[in-house]
C-alpha cells in the first residue's frame, strides 16, 4: 500500500502527526511525505497521487477535485487529520468512490469542552474582575457574575460539536433551545431541549452558542438585523466561524454595550491588531483555539482508521457524502 502525507514538514506536521503515528502509518506500508515546507501546489498534489492507495491531509491541503484526481486512479481513502473535509473534499472524490474519513468527531468534543468554557468565563466575567484585581482593586462581583444553572440557552446549529455541548450542558440542567434546519426533533430525545425558530433562539436565550457550518446559505447569518433580536444583556459564543456573524454589525452591539461576547473566530484571521474587538472590555477574545487541545489525538484516530481500513474493517470516522455537504467550508468569499 503507497500512502501520501501531503502536510509539510516543519511544526505543524510534527504537532498533528508525531513520530510515535507516523511509525504506526509506516508499518502499514510504503509512506511518502511532503518534505517542502510549504504546501503542496494542486498541480504538485495530481502528480504525486499517481499509484497512490491512501491520502492523509490536513490544513491547507489543496482541494481534492477533478483536476486533483486526473490519475488518481489508485486513490481509495483520503483520510482528514482535521476536522471539516470540506475544505480538502470534492463531489468528484465522492463521484470517483474514494472513501473520506476525518477526525471530525474527535475534534468536536474538544470544540464543545471549550465552548463550555466560554460560557462559564462569560457569565463570571472573568476577564472583567481579572483586570480589576490586577489593577489593584477589589470589585465588588455579586452582582457581576451569573451561573448557568437551570438557565436556557439557545443554539444556533446543532451539528457534532452542538450534540456533545448538549451532553456537558446536562449537569447544568439548563433548557436549550435549537434552531437547526437540516435536523429534526429525534435528534434532541433525551434531552432538555426543542427545536424552534432562529427568531426565538435569538429573542428567548440569555446565552447564545453558535455551531452552524459556514456554507453560502449562512454566511452573515446574524446580520444586523437577526444580531438587534437578542436579549439586552445576552451572552453570544462564537467558536464556529467568524463569517457566520457580520462582524461590523457585531461590533456596533458591542459598542453599544446592549450584549456581550466571547469570540473564538473571526472573519479575519489572524485578527488585525487594529479590529474594534480588540478595544471592548464586554467583548473576550481567544484565538481560535477551542479545538486546540485535540491535536494529540487527531493523528492516532485518523491512523487508527487507515489501520481499519487496510483491514477490512467497519471505519468509525467515515465521513458520507450527504453529510460531506453539510460540513464548513472555510473557502466561502465574504
Amino acid at each position: 500500500m503507497d500512502v501520501l502525507v501531503t502536510l509539510p514538514d516543519g511544526e505543524l506536521r510534527e504537532n498533528v502527526l508525531p513520530p510515535e503515528q507516523r511509525r504506526r502509518l509506516e508499518r502499514l506500508g510504503d509512506v511518502t511525505y511532503n518534505e517542502s515546507f510549504e504546501q503542496l501546489t494542486q498541480t504538485e498534489l495530481s502528480d504525486r497521487l499517481q499509484g497512490v492507495d491512501v491520502c492523509v491531509t490536513g490544513w491547507g491541503t489543496p482541494t481534492l477535485d477533478e483536476t486533483v484526481l486526473t490519475d488518481a486512479e489508485d486513490l481509495s481513502l483520503v483520510a482528514h487529520v482535521g476536522g471539516s473535509v470540506a475544505v480538502i473534499g470534492s463531489p468528484a472524490l465522492y463521484d470517483e468512490g474514494v472513501v473520506v474519513c476525518s477526525a471530525n468527531e474527535v475534534m468536536a468534543k474538544y470544540v464543545a469542552e471549550g465552548i463550555l468554557t466560554y460560557v462559564l468565563t462569560g457569565l463570571r466575567d472573568v476577564a472583567g474582575l481579572t483586570a480589576e484585581m490586577r489593577a489593584g482593586e477589589w470589585p465588588d462581583g455579586w452582582d457581576r457574575t451569573e451561573t448557568l444553572f437551570d438557565r436556557t440557552v439557545g443554539f444556533v446549529g446543532l451539528g457534532t460539536v452542538g450534540r456533545d455541548l448538549l451532553d456537558l450542558l446536562d449537569p447544568f440542567d439548563v433548557t436549550a433551545l435549537v434552531y437547526d434546519p437540516y435536523v429534526d426533533e429525534s435528534a434532541l430525545d433525551g434531552y432538555d431541549a426543542r427545536l424552534t425558530s432562529l427568531d426565538t433562539v435569538l429573542s428567548e436565550s440569555p446565552v447564545v452558542s453558535i455551531h452552524a457550518s459556514l456554507t453560502p446559505e449562512t454566511h452573515h447569518l446574524l446580520d444586523a438585523e437577526r444580531l438587534g433580536r437578542l436579549r439586552d444583556g445576552a451572552l453570544l459564543v462564537n467558536a464556529a466561524r467568524g463569517k457566520l456573524v457580520d462582524q461590523s454589525a457585531l461590533i456596533d452591539e458591542l459598542e453599544a454595550e446592549r450584549i456581550r461576547a466571547v469570540l473564538d473566530v473571526y472573519e479575519e484571521e489572524p485578527l488585525p491588531t487594529s479590529s474594534p474587538f480588540r478595544t471592548l472590555e464586554n467583548a473576550i477574545l481567544f484565538p481560535h483555539v477551542a479545538g486546540a487541545p485535540s491535536r494529540s489525538r487527531l493523528a492516532e484516530t485518523v491512523v487508527s482508521e487507515i489501520e481499519r481500513f487496510v483491514e477490512d474493517e467497519p471505519l468509525r470516522h467515515e465521513i458520507p457524502r450527504e453529510r460531506f455537504e453539510l460540513m464548513t467550508d472555510d473557502h466561502v468569499e465574504s
